[in-house]
């Protein structure tokens, strides 16, 4: 792909654009013209709108969301031959195309859209002659923006390692692809200059979590920097000093909760826009979003989902847990309220596929199996173990036991009292593990931490080797490559 940035096909994108009223409320694409954008406020708001629904549409076209949760392995996976497939690391096969545009994670194009929208907003905002427009205002929107470019960043990087940089918008020049460390580092630095320009919250509770502010861009940095620890040994100590010092930084402003989990209120946290969140993308259906390749239609039957009649009279899931999984992250005998109500029949004893995971069993439409909750991206459970992890491998044992047990408090299962080193941070690894199990983390926690190469914590290990050829990303979109002649693809996908 030729990495072009036109503003006539930047200003269409944006005709996709939200109103700030109703985040998800597409304004009529005859309502917008080239001449007529950029002239106030509210086509600002649009425009910071618009390039959040673009990241959103490619969360939309496909298994994007939980590839994190299936790439290690795990699960029983039937007849779902596309999800067997990326749970083997067969990520070339004709397989993986097989259903539910479990391929299109490989096409980046969707991503540079978003980024091509946030960098058309970091440069047009601030030349908006408005007066009712303040300058607060104005700071806070570009730096929303500089946000957004900065999360999507991070999730092409743990996606693809090295990818191309743009940061300006009528940059027309093909590029190679820069360095993964190089782009954090220059994302780390615009957050740097620009979190504090972004608000703490918002008055209007329909934007909660489902946009930027501080808050999201601390807990970004925190995990850019733990990503970073992963690949710059000489550097690791510094990086988890920064991951913690941002943790605190977030736990400080006060904002967020961690919320009872009770049958009646857990589903409000998965729902998404509860005090528990930080960063979500909203997926709502009253607004006509609707969306089909979430773990939900996979683990869930009757009569959460109308389930094939093929598979047990419709009280089958497509997939389940391993036993060998549930058993390493809920050992027997120890209660614990999140296997209590995130899971039902979960050894499948009533048939071979009668496991559901309910985590996310929001449905507004069971026969059509229409999913209406947010993508949780990063909650308030994952920035706290998150600390814990960089303050164990810092040696400072007693805080980060203390946080480890905050999550296990609330999850009403035994407090962790052993000693720091190897046993507190393999313990961490599991709580996280087990606390965002179905939200996208684990594949990369595995790879950041060098874990994925353990045969023992990934059943789709990998070995040194592999690891050191980049067999972790995924391959890049064969017309990204023949079409630049820059990008080279990755050396374990280069087959």
């Amino acid at each position: 792909m030729y990495i072009r940035y036109k503003i006539g096909l930047l200003v269409s994108l944006l005709l996709l654009a939200v109103s700030c009223k109703k985040f998800l409320e597409v304004k009529p694409v005859d309502t917008l013209s080239g001449a007529e954008f950029w002239q106030n406020k509210d086509d600002a708001e649009k425009a910071i709108n618009g390039a959040y629904r673009l990241l959103l549409e490619k969360f939309l076209e496909s298994t994007l969301y939980n590839t994190g949760d299936f790439r290690a392995g795990w699960w029983n996976w039937f007849d779902k031959r596309n999800l067997a497939a990326i749970g083997r690391n067969d990520l070339l096969g004709s397989d993986l195309g097989s259903s539910d545009g479990s391929d299109r994670p490989k096409n980046w194009t969707q991503f540079y859209k978003a980024i091509a929208a946030a960098n058309l907003c970091i440069d047009r905002i601030p030349g908006i002659a408005d007066p009712s427009f303040s300058e607060t205002e104005r700071k806070a929107l570009v730096a929303e923006a500089r946000f957004l470019r900065a999360f999507i960043y991070f999730y092409m990087v743990r996606l693809y390692g090295d990818v191309p940089l743009q940061l300006n918008p009528y940059d027309t020049e093909i590029k190679a692809r820069a360095d993964m460390l190089t782009v954090l580092d220059t994302c780390l630095q615009d957050l740097r200059n620009t979190e504090q320009d972004l608000p703490v919250s918002y008055e209007d509770p329909t934007f909660r979590a489902v946009r930027g502010t501080r808050g999201a861009a601390l807990t970004l940095m925190a995990h850019m920097y733990m990503w970073k620890a992963g690949f710059q040994p000489a550097q690791k100590q510094e990086c988890w000093r920064q991951a913690a010092t941002l943790g605190q930084q977030v736990m400080d402003l006060g904002v967020y909760q961690l919320l009872p989990y009770t049958k009646e209120e857990f589903q409000n946290i998965f729902k998404g826009r509860s005090l528990e969140g930080i960063f979500e993308l909203s997926l709502d259906i009253n607004y006509g979003v609707e969306f089909h390749s979430l773990i939900a239609q996979w683990v869930l039957h009757e009569p959460i989902i109308h389930s094939s009649g093929n598979l047990y009279g419709g009280f089958g899931s497509e997939i389940t847990p391993r036993r060998e999984w549930l058993d390493k992250i809920y050992p027997a005998g120890e209660s614990d309220k999140r296997f209590d109500i995130w899971f039902d029949d979960p050894y499948s004893t009533q048939n071979p596929q009668s496991a559901m995971y309910l985590k996310f069993s929001s449905v507004s439409n069971p026969s059509t199996r229409d999913y209406d909750a947010n993508f949780i991206l990063f909650r308030y459970a994952d920035l706290i173990l998150l600390r814990a992890e960089a303050l164990a491998n810092l040696g400072q044992d007693a805080t980060a036991i203390a946080l480890l047990n905050m999550i296990r408090n609330r999850a009403g299962t035994r407090v962790y009292s052993g000693g720091g080193g190897q046993a507190l941070q393999d313990a961490i690894f599991l709580e996280r593990a087990k606390e965002l199990w179905g939200e996208g983390h684990l594949w990369y926690d595995l790879v950041r931490t060098g874990r994925v190469m353990d045969r023992n914590q990934c059943e789709n290990y990998l070995t040194p080797e592999q690891f050191q050829r980049r067999a972790w990303t995924w391959p890049l979109d064969m017309g990204a490559v023949r079409n630049n002649p820059m990008i080279i693809q990755n050396e374990f996908w280069s087959r």
